[in-house]
């Protein structure tokens, strides 16, 4: 096979990858595109293209939405976004990079390499772990029970441990038999982990939630022309709704929460009076400094969150002291002055539970649920509407899947247009509002206090399996070319 074939079918395999996750879902394609992109690897004399290649044309079909946001909302030309967009791609491009090593390294210690990578990508510069592949895995029955084990990161593992077995299967006869039992294996223990019971929390009385949809198009949420509109359509969904817990989207409201019209304050103030506790994403201002946040009025009592991990270009510019001329030029995006606050934020007291909030991109971090380690329910307000009808309000839907998984604790998203959803414990999206819909989801909420391994030990569990594939996999190898020798000097005798 020519080197030309190579980055051809390196081009094809990576932009396939992107149906692994929602909304298409067949997250059995890693296990046919990774064996067969091991197998153009070994064949490749240019190992380093044919690597960034597949990265390149994984993360450009994955996230090409990223250009339409920032043209169609975030004041930039089509050309420009396409620049910048380019750019990013080609760094996520990097993270492929141990693949290039893979003959000298092992196949086995370039995948563990692989995952230290991508958790790394989960914090440098601010971090962006979307599309890590763990997140394809949700609805996988065949390994998805690790998530509360070892993590995304450690199902990304077993993906791309599976692939590398039936590519050693493919290529070594001799090695058939015990990479389809180590196979087996795998997908065996994955069943066995539902036997590991953990001591029972499970609150018996749900929680009754209304979650609110407003659906306003992102090209007219800050235009003051539609202000009176938005703030009416909020003001009849509140009065329909029916929950204890009443929640809106992130920044639900155009305004600053000090400017709320008293309309909508009268309403908010009625549900109260029903012992209702309402919930409104909204941007505060602090002297001159603006943050996205929430409150959480009930009766006699208002708390607060506001948003820790800010979207770098989108609610805050990095560096602006030294590229602030191209950001002004550039791109012109509403509020994007944010700041985080000052104080870290503690669990919500709702109706004597502990609530954990994030808001929008912050529930894609895990740090965003271990900071709120003793939460027995998550909530998270997000503003989806920049994706339009991309896939990306759903592949933000299964990230938030496999947080629940990994924690073993019900998700509720309210969203701006979708996807609004309730999760359960088990990471099973058990209701949803339709997209782009005006609408109210009533939903019962079921608690969970238990802590899974993953809430307790992190990635330590994964540090130690990715030790012994990179370390011990040398030793293992070194070891058995000794014993060979040793056999073959003996067969001299």
């Amino acid at each position: 096979m020519t080197s030309s074939l190579h980055y051809i079918w390196a081009c094809l395999l990576g932009s396939l990858f992107v149906f692994s996750f929602l909304p298409f879902d067949l997250f059995f394609l890693p296990y046919l595109i990774f064996p067969t992109f091991f197998f153009i690897l070994d064949q490749s004399d240019k190992k380093l293209a044919t690597s960034l290649l597949f990265g390149f044309f994984f993360f450009s079909t994955g996230l090409y939405w990223l250009i339409l946001c920032i043209n169609n909302y975030g004041g930039a030309s089509l050309t420009n976004a396409i620049i910048i967009c380019s750019i990013f791609y080609v760094f996520l491009s990097l993270f492929f990079l141990p693949f290039v090593f893979f003959k000298k390294l092992s196949l086995l210690s370039a995948i563990g390499l692989f995952i230290v990578l991508e958790i790394v990508r989960e914090y440098i510069f601010t971090g962006f772990p979307w599309l890590s592949i763990g997140f394809s895995q949700t609805n996988n029955p065949l390994v998805n029970n690790y998530y509360q084990m070892i993590g995304s990161h450690g199902v990304s593992l077993l993906v791309l441990l599976i692939s590398a077995l039936l590519y050693i299967s493919f290529r070594d006869k001799n090695k058939r038999k015990l990479s389809l039992f180590i196979i087996a294996l795998i997908i065996s223990t994955n069943f066995l982990i539902d036997l590991y019971k953990q001591e029972s929390t499970i609150d018996d009385n749900d929680l009754n939630i209304s979650l609110l949809q407003g659906n306003v198009n992102q090209a007219i949420k800050w235009d003051t022309n539609t202000l009176e509109q938005q703030i009416n359509v909020y003001i009849e969904l509140l009065n329909q709704a029916q929950g204890e817990i009443i929640i809106f989207p992130e920044t639900a409201i155009p305004l600053i929460y000090k400017s709320y019209p008293n309309n909508f304050n009268e309403a908010v103030e009625n549900k109260i009076n029903e012992n209702k506790s309402v919930i409104i994403g909204s941007i505060f201002e602090d002297n001159g400094h603006y943050l996205n946040g929430a409150i959480i009025k009930e009766k006699n009592k208002d708390q607060f969150y506001f948003k820790e991990h800010l979207v770098p270009f989108g609610e805050y510019f990095p560096l602006v002291e030294y590229f602030g001329f191209f950001y002004e030029k550039i791109l012109d995006i509403p509020f994007s002055n944010l700041i985080p606050p000052k104080i870290k934020n503690n669990t919500i007291d709702i109706k004597d539970h502990n609530i954990g909030l994030n808001i929008c991109y912050e529930d894609i971090f895990k740090t965003s649920y271990d900071k709120f380690n003793e939460a027995d329910l998550f909530i998270n307000l997000t503003n989806d509407a920049w994706y339009d009808r991309s896939p990306a309000a759903h592949q933000h839907l299964q990230i938030a899947q496999a947080r629940a998984m990994e924690y073993q604790k019900p998700i509720v998203r309210a969203t701006n247009t979708g996807v609004t959803a309730y999760i359960d414990a088990q990471g099973k999206v058990q209701n949803q509002l339709p997209i782009f819909t005006t609408d109210i989801l009533e939903l019962s909420a079921q608690t969970n206090k238990s802590k899974t391994i993953f809430a307790k030990y992190g990635y330590i569990p994964l540090y130690i399996i990715l030790f012994f594939i990179v370390f011990a996999d040398k030793v293992l190898l070194s070891a058995l070319l000794k014993i060979k020798k040793k056999v073959k000097s003996l067969s001299n005798f």
